[in-house]
């Protein structure tokens, strides 16, 4: 959308600098966390060109981290450029000087205008749909008051839910899964199985993690997400058929096979996935407590009020029907606008007039439109704006974390290449004991990198779920605005009226009046509108919903008094206005009034013969004039 600046400017302010801040403060901390390796690299170079190597990857990838992170906040503190477009329209606007903004965020709006005639009619609300999958209505029945909140916040608590319950189900699978093997359902495999499958639950939870923190996106909030069961029923398939499998598997294997394996087990350490699963866990519950304290505050502004007022009339003016069209659209309606922004026109009025004989006709016409949305503040309570503001330092917290948990990454991967590389030339000619205790060394560093793996990837996604979370309660912006509906249709007649008529008139006036009979429908109520605000070029170009529709009736009985003020206020008679033209007239009549009075003072003979004269043209007047109608009925007959 084209930046449209004028001097009088909406009062919109950017909502972003709180957030901005703390993402930079967090963004200078991750790239000082990159210059340390870099330090050590000229150093490195002298003793291990591996180590100089892993230092200098490691340094270039939290310094772009850091970059992008610090480029993102102070993106978020610049200046808020808002032009007197904004926000985005509920349906296209067909208003002729806003074209070129309504191609651009075409794709962008909520609604057509049938949807918004049918909610006006209704009087509904189509933006609050039916959850789709059984996850969804799950969450939603849970939380009834969600099904009124937008899109956006809907999906937030959706795929937190998912989340959720299918991270739940992986343990529940995980769980019977260990019941297997330790039951003896398995067989002898038993003991190979937990390990096993404490290493897919966790890559399980972390493409989980990784998939649900991408979906949040705001380019996926527009319109609601589908969540099912579908994947929990493979959850527990899985927990049930992979144990006997490897059990199978197992017994398939000959005896040495398993003698080798069993040693080789036994010579390595297990890997343990406790810590990862409590860290999953306790990451789960700060986000789930967050989220429940400002669901709670968003649920008490839910009003899902769906009232319009609504004026249905006949009127029956002398006036012509395009005139009412031309009155109500450029001077009633435009007498709305805020800020005198043009109005969004969602169906134009576009009057169609139908003559059906002479002088006779009838008309209709429809008009869907919509003042500019003015700014309305949220009223979050004090309580709401702390949890806000707590839930966005944790995420930027977790985000650096996230970067230390990467440094140890290295380290231990380094440490891990290391000691491979220097006990790789002892194995060649050790016995089975000092093999033995050297492989547990080794498998010990790789449980060690895989526990700490897990855990950049669990906080690296836990830091964008709940950043993601808590911006979306900064970026919700809400307006008001009038939202009209009307349709009218009628019928017109058309007749003449003279005046100046006498014989001692020297001026007449001669007028063609049209009659009509109008009947009005107005449907008017003034709307709440939610947006979620974003940084860029494209700030406040999301899609725009309607959450409540409430009555307006003295601004609609405003808008119906001028309307009939308007038609009371034509003229059917031409005058003369003008002061020239007025000063002539009046000579005129002076000069008429003296003929009258010269003509009065004659002789009555002379008066006698002048009046005859009179009566004869008069009548020769007339003979013409039948004699012109029988032509013209002669001439339609053939």
């Amino acid at each position: 959308m084209a930046y449209d600046f004028g001097a009088n400017t909406l009062g919109i302010k950017n909502p972003f600098k709180t957030e901005g801040l703390v993402k930079s403060i967090a963004g200078v901390a991750i790239c000082l966390m990159g210059i340390f390796p870099l330090l050590d690299v000229a150093e490195s170079l002298q003793t291990d060109m591996v180590l100089a190597w892993t230092n200098a990857a490691l340094g270039l990838i939290l310094l772009t981290w850091g970059f992008k992170h610090l480029g993102t906040g102070l993106f978020q503190l610049f200046k808020y450029f808002v032009g007197r477009s904004v926000p985005t329209s509920l349906a296209f606007n067909f208003n002729p000087s806003e074209q070129e903004n309504a191609q651009a965020e075409k794709r962008t709006t909520a609604y057509n205008n049938q949807e918004l005639e049918s909610m006006l009619m209704g009087r509904k609300n189509t933006t609050f749909v039916e959850p789709i999958g059984w996850v969804s209505r799950f969450i939603h029945s849970v939380l009834p008051k969600l099904v009124f909140l937008p899109y956006p916040i809907r999906n937030f608590v959706q795929e937190l839910g998912g989340l959720v319950l299918s991270s739940f189900t992986a343990l529940l699978a995980f769980a019977i899964a260990y019941f297997i093997s330790q039951s003896g359902l398995a067989g002898e495999s038993g003991r190979y199985i937990v390990p096993i499958l404490s290493l897919l639950l966790l890559i399980y939870l972390t493409f989980l993690w990784r998939s649900t923190a991408n979906s949040l996106n705001n380019v996926k909030n527009r319109a609601l997400h589908k969540k099912g069961a579908a994947s929990l029923a493979k959850l527990v398939t899985i927990a049930i058929i992979v144990p006997i499998a490897i059990g199978y598997i197992f017994t398939q294997l000959d005896s040495g096979t398993l003698k080798d394996l069993e040693a080789l087990f036994d010579s390595t350490a297990a890997f343990s996935a406790w810590f990862n699963l409590i860290l999953f866990l306790l990451l789960s519950l700060a986000v789930i407590i967050v989220s429940v304290i400002l669901l709670k505050e968003r649920f008490k502004l839910a009003t899902p009020i769906t009232e319009v007022s609504e004026y249905r009339d006949n009127l029956q003016e002398s006036v012509h029907p395009n005139e009412i069209f031309i009155n109500i659209e450029n001077i009633v309606l435009a007498n709305r606008r805020y800020k005198e922004v043009p109005n969004r026109v969602y169906q134009d009025f576009d009057p169609q007039l139908v003559e059906q004989s002479q002088g006779k006709g009838s008309f209709k016409g429809k008009l869907l439109i919509e003042t500019q949305p003015e700014l309305a503040d949220i009223k979050y309570s004090a309580s709401f704006k702390t949890t806000r503001l707590i839930a966005t330092i944790a995420a930027q917290v977790l985000a650096v974390i996230s970067a230390f948990l990467v440094m140890q990454l290295f380290s231990t991967g380094y440490e891990l290449y290391a000691s491979g590389k220097a006990l790789l030339p002892e194995l060649e000619y050790a016995n089975a004991e000092t093999a033995s205790s050297l492989l547990y060394q080794l498998s010990d560093l790789f449980a060690a990198f895989l526990i700490i793996f897990f855990s950049w990837q669990a906080v690296a996604s836990g830091s964008k779920i709940l950043a993601s979370g808590s911006r979306l309660f900064w970026a919700e912006m809400h307006f008001s605005s009038l939202l009209m509906w009307m349709k009218t249709e009628g019928t017109y007649t058309e007749s003449k009226v003279s005046t100046g008529m006498s014989i001692h008139d020297s001026t007449r006036s001669e007028n063609v009046v049209v009659r009509s009979s109008i009947t009005p429908w107005v449907l008017s109520s003034r709307i709440k509108t939610s947006t979620f605000a974003t940084t860029g070029s494209q700030n406040l170009e999301m899609p725009r919903y309607i959450l409540e529709l409430n009555k307006n009736g003295g601004e609609l009985n405003t808008i119906i008094d001028e309307i009939k003020g308007f038609l009371k206020n034509r003229e059917a008679i031409a005058s003369i206005k003008n002061e020239g033209d007025l000063k002539n007239a009046e000579t005129i009549y002076q000069v008429n009034q003296q003929s009258r009075v010269q003509f009065n003072d004659s002789d009555p003979a002379q008066k006698e013969k002048l009046t005859e004269e009179a009566a004869g043209y008069i009548r020769h007047e007339e003979s013409r004039e039948d004699e012109n109608q029988s032509h013209t009925d002669s001439f339609e007959n053939k």
